[in-house]
Formats: C-alpha cells, structure tokens, sequence
C-alpha cells in the first residue's frame, strides 16, 4: 500500500510539473511576438516597422523573429525570464498606469543597443564567426568584434528590425517644448 501511494504522489508530482512546465512555455510564446507586443498602443510604430523588416514580416527565408530574440539576453534561462518579467511588468505599468505618451522614441532609438542584446543576433547567427573566416571582408569587420577589442554592438553596425521606424515614431515630447 505504502508504494502505490508514493507512486501516485510521484506521478501527480511530475504530472503537475510537466503541466506547469507546458503551461509556462505557452505563455512565454504567445507573448513574445509581435502580435502581442503590438497590441498596446505605444507599441504600434515598433510593429508597423518590424512587419516591413526583413527579420519581420519581409523575411525571404520563412524566419520571422520575435520581439524577445532581439529585446531580451539569451546569455542564460534564468537572466531571460528575470528580464522578460522585469520589462513586461514595467511595460504594463508604464503603458495603462503612467502612460506613455511621454516616451521619447526617437532618443531611445539612438540608444538603441541598449534595448538590444548581441546574444539574441547570435543565437540566430550562431555560425558568424567561422562563417566570416569565409568572406575577407566580413571577417575584417567581425575580427575586433569577436577579439572584443571594440565596445560595439551588433546594431551599432547593423540597424536591423524595424524599417524606417523613425517615420511611424510620434513626434518627440521634447519638440513640443523646444518652440
């Protein structure tokens, strides 16, 4: 009697597991896409963007990134999830408590390797490195990237993403005040 109970306790243990485990990954995938980042309002110039991106909607290859490949690190599960939670809550709170119709967009989009991480670039360009010893130019240009002998980020030389962003973005709220 006493193992078919420890069986079933076991059994309901790893069932919950795997449930919860399933239920996470769900909720991680439905909202790390542009359908569900575009929904708010303040998001709508990023989406119109990124959809005429070929990493968006114009890819050539049937590859469509998500948001979080680029907006969040990819360095380690744990750094992932905590910045996932970290930046959706502050999104949340920002958009319908604060309201965010003060951002300033167009300063954070000069900052922008600050809201993108080169480990998102190369878990989908896992191969640059040796792929760039194949090409003399490339390999020019990544040579003191991959030596780290410069303070460079992937968009620092490849503004990827979002085309022509600057043209959706709402005027800066700074401008308003500037006159």
């Amino acid at each position: 009697m006493f193992w078919i109970k420890a069986l079933l306790i076991l059994a309901l243990i790893g069932g919950g597991s795997l449930l919860a485990w399933a239920l996470t990954d769900k909720a991680l995938h439905l909202t790390s896409g542009q359908e569900f980042c575009g929904s708010c309002h303040s998001m709508k110039p990023m989406q119109a963007s990124f959809l005429r991106d070929p990493h968006g909607g114009r890819s050539t290859t049937g590859i469509q990134a998500e948001c979080t490949d680029c907006h969040l690190p990819h360095d380690s599960t744990v750094n992932y999830l905590w910045m996932k939670a970290r930046n959706g809550a502050w999104d949340v709170w920002k958009e319908f408590v604060l309201g965010a119709e003060d951002v300033d967009w167009h300063a954070k989009r000069a900052r922008a390797n600050e809201f993108v991480y080169d480990s998102g670039c190369l878990k989908c360009h896992n191969n640059l490195q040796q792929g760039s010893e194949l090409d003399n130019a490339q390999f020019v240009a990544h040579k003191p990237y991959f030596l780290g002998t410069i303070d460079k980020t992937c968009i620092d030389c490849h503004r990827v993403g979002h085309t022509d962003l600057e043209r959706n973005l709402p005027s800066s709220p700074l401008a308003a005040t500037d006159g």
